[in-house]
């Protein structure tokens, strides 16, 4: 067993990972890093599943504008999103754009200035635009990260337990795999721990997440004692499916793309009520690339969904998507209140060098988990309600809602890892680090199950009965499926080696069950949340 101490452990390394790391070490802790993967390959923001990232922040020169960013969170929150959290989001975002910079992140520019468009969910033009999605940005950070004495990094590691005393979290407990192979058991003893593991939609068939990013988070905050809010509200959107993966972004729409099922058959109409034509739900889905239920963009993905669930899909699962009417010409007679004057050629170039020309192919689309909205409850120092623990990125709570803005979970990762990190480095400046108690040593580990073939069957039902479309019975079957596979996973026999894959099988239930019990007790659709068999209302946070 390997035990080691450190002022404040972070767990991930993906964007909030990073920069929380960074902020702390600033504040004058030694800081520990722990990840699955490698710096620069870890976490969500590192995978180009778009053409670009989107970056929210307002210009603060210009009057009211940070005013407006925050005016437009809270209203797609749909009463959802904690506006304290909201305010700080869009007051620190403006100065997060100047740190990147400094870093050498590259932002696109047009007209002299910052080339920025009205994207998902917002009122107002702020998005700004990065070439080559998130991973820019945390190979800027990496940079910083290398910089910095303060800073260890543990890499190949997979973090089961945090160690809890008296209530507080106390450091975290885990296996390492080393370079002869063999997994090691290690102790992290730390003043304050940082979750920072990212988001949960690898419990679906369709995802755009890393393997690494399999609710880790979550499951350690619930064991943990943390309270969450928000768990059902998830962004799910319509991406490209074959031959590659890629998000199907809003202003494609604008083009009005032709779609048909594997015998060559339109139907969107049988799947529209009679005040929709499907000229007018495109157009409608030109301003945001999510779900969501609050308008008539809706009925695309409920179409493609129930289309595909019908058996109509193609041989990989999708349905087509005919962009070839997309001509320079056609692209300049549109007007261009999405952005797609300018997208659209970083979106044609992008695909082409992935081997699908858009003029000249017809790939296909399906439906897509992409990111939780929720996540355990945080406040403005990013703390959760366990003492010495704190959240940033997707794995906290609290700064979005019911829709989340297009852009904002980028600029999310920036500020709250910001403020995570010197959060908990103040924290630890009060609780050194100490050994404490003995760990279970986490006995999922030894258990002898075919974990993959059991995640098979969580994603299945997940991807049918939790994605879009949500019914009573159908979320009852999902925690059924996954109370089921849980009591699989206790019973199994034990052998006398570690399967760390056992742990991602169990984060993943847990997840599961966390979004499957909010997603019922909601009864009303909202934002992102859509309930096709009720129409209540109330607020609900699990």
């Amino acid at each position: 067993m390997i035990n080691t101490r450190t002022d404040v452990l972070v767990i991930g390394a993906g964007g909030a990972a990073c920069r929380a790391a960074i902020a702390a070490a600033d504040a004058g802790a030694q800081v520990m890093l722990a990840t699955k993967k490698t710096i620069g390959k870890a976490g969500a923001t590192t995978v180009p599943v778009a053409e670009m990232a989107g970056y929210n922040a307002a210009d603060p020169t210009v009057p009211k504008d940070v005013e407006k960013h925050y005016e437009d969170i809270v209203a797609a929150g749909g009463g959802a999103a904690d506006e304290r959290l909201a305010a700080l989001l869009a007051e620190k975002a403006p100065e997060t754009i100047d740190t990147l910079e400094s870093w050498g992140v590259e932002f696109e520019k047009e007209n002299g200035g910052y080339y920025v468009f009205q994207s998902c969910f917002s009122r107002w033009p702020r998005t700004h635009v990065i070439k080559g999605h998130g991973e820019p940005i945390v190979r800027a950070m990496a940079k910083q990260i290398a910089l910095r004495t303060g800073i260890r990094v543990m890499e190949h590691i997979t973090i089961t337990e945090l160690i809890l005393e008296d209530g507080m979290c106390r450091g975290a407990a885990g296996w390492r795999k080393s370079e002869s192979g063999e997994w090691e058991s290690v102790r992290i003893f730390a003043g304050a721990v940082i979750l920072a593991t990212g988001g949960a939609c690898q419990a679906f068939e369709r995802n755009m997440n890393p393997n690494d990013v399999s609710g880790d988070g979550y499951a350690l905050g619930e064991a943990a004692g943390a309270r969450f809010t928000n768990m059902e509200f998830m962004q799910s959107g319509i991406g490209f499916s074959h031959p590659i993966v890629n998000m199907f972004n809003a202003y494609l729409w604008l083009g009005l793309p032709k779609l048909t099922n594997r015998d060559g058959e339109t139907f969107l109409e049988k799947y529209l009520p009679k005040e929709w034509t499907p000229a007018e739900v495109m157009r409608e889905h030109r301003k945001h690339f999510p779900f969501s239920s609050s308008d008539g963009s809706r009925y695309l993905e409920i179409s493609v969904q129930k289309e595909l669930l019908a058996g109509n899909g193609t041989d990989h699962g999708g349905v087509y998507a005919d962009l070839r009417n997309m001509t320079d010409d056609y692209v300049a007679s549109l007007p261009d209140d999405c952005g797609i004057h300018h997208m659209w050629y970083l979106a044609k170039d992008f695909m082409k060098a992935r081997g699908v020309d858009l003029l000249t192919d017809v790939p296909e689309i399906a439906c897509f988990a992409h990111a939780i909205n929720g996540g355990l409850k945080i406040d403005e120092n990013a703390s959760t309600t366990v003492p010495g623990l704190y959240a940033a990125g997707e794995t906290a709570g609290g700064p979005h809602g019911a829709d989340r803005l297009g852009g904002n979970m980028m600029v999310t990762c920036q500020v709250f890892g910001a403020i995570a990190g010197e959060s908990a480095a103040e924290w630890a400046k009060k609780n050194p680090p100490a050994e404490t108690k003995k760990t279970s040593e986490q006995d999922v580990l030894w258990k002898k199950v075919d974990a993959d073939a059991m995640l098979a069957k969580l994603k299945a039902v997940n991807q049918k009965k939790l994605l879009i479309c949500r019914r009573e019975e159908g979320l009852k079957d999902i925690l059924a499926n996954a109370a089921n596979l849980q009591t699989e996973l206790d019973k199994a026999g034990t052998d006398n080696r570690i399967h760390p894959e056992n742990f991602r099988l169990q984060s993943l239930i847990t997840s599961t069950r966390l979004m499957a019990e909010a997603a019922l007790a909601r009864k009303e659709s909202l934002g992102s949340h859509y309930r096709e068999d009720e129409t209540g209302s109330g607020n609900t946070n699990i």
